[in-house]
């Protein structure tokens, strides 16, 4: 019997009261039991955590080598530079209001893909985009559980048949932020896999809303590159801000 890890739990939000559901689909029906996003306004918490594990070991990073990049908390600071000079420590990416802190060793390939010198290859891509929304805040949306991601953020379609595995909501400096953590099912498991089929794709987001536009960061990794890196992009995932 194959099974489809595509709604495996991506482990590392940030420590939290959870409530337990099972695997859905972004377009498919909200789950029974949800904490009100009233109770997390003013502070980082897991909506939810999907009911698998999706990428066993998923977001170690690199351990097999000994290595790691910086840690950061959820607001941003170093907590463990992990051998990095603190003078290689972040650089801030930025586009219009929106802005995200990548470890300065970090570096981009000619297609979008990221890598570190030590670890290899951390995720496919890392984009910013902005558009233009009458929303006030992005908790006008609606409940994260609830969105039509792909409409409302402008997703690629192929993320319709994507498995929403967590969502969280944050305040900082007065701009509330959504996150999700997205598995693209594979179209076909490789028999050779026997009873574990991995998602061809995970993808991390965060958004936001100010001044009349509507912020978002999508990060893509490939099954390896969560697997080597998950933690730290995640890390990154948190410094996103809408100034």
């Amino acid at each position: 019997m194959v099974v489809s890890l595509g709604s495996l739990a991506l482990a590392m939000v940030l420590p939290v009261q959870r409530v337990e559901l099972s695997r859905r689909s972004i377009l498919g029906s909200a789950a029974a039991a949800f904490v009100p996003l009233a109770a997390y306004a003013d502070r980082g918490k897991d909506l939810y955590q999907g009911d698998n594990a999706v990428l066993s070991g998923g977001g170690a990073v690199n351990e097999d080598l000994g290595q790691s990049v910086p840690v950061f908390d959820s607001e941003g600071k170093i907590v463990d530079l992990k051998g990095y000079e603190d003078e290689a420590t972040r650089r801030a990416l930025k586009q219009g209001q929106a802005s995200v802190q990548v470890p300065k060793p970090w570096t981009q390939a000619a297609d979008g893909a990221w890598a570190d010198p030590v670890t290899g290859r951390v995720a496919s891509s890392l984009t910013m985009s902005s558009t233009p929304s009458s929303l006030k805040s992005i908790a006008d949306a609606g409940k994260p559980e609830n969105l039509k991601l792909v409409s409302l953020l402008g997703l690629s379609e192929e993320l319709k048949r994507a498995d929403m595995v967590a969502a969280a909501v944050q305040e900082r400096g007065g701009v509330m932020y959504y996150t999700f953590d997205l598995a693209l099912p594979a179209l076909k498991c490789d028999d050779t896999m026997a009873t574990v089929c991995l998602p061809s794709k995970v993808v991390l987001l965060s958004c936001a809303v100010r001044e009349g536009a509507l912020h978002v960061l999508q990060v893509d990794a490939s099954p390896d590159e969560w697997k080597r890196a998950g933690r730290s992009i995640k890390e990154v995932r948190s410094t996103f801000l809408v100034d």
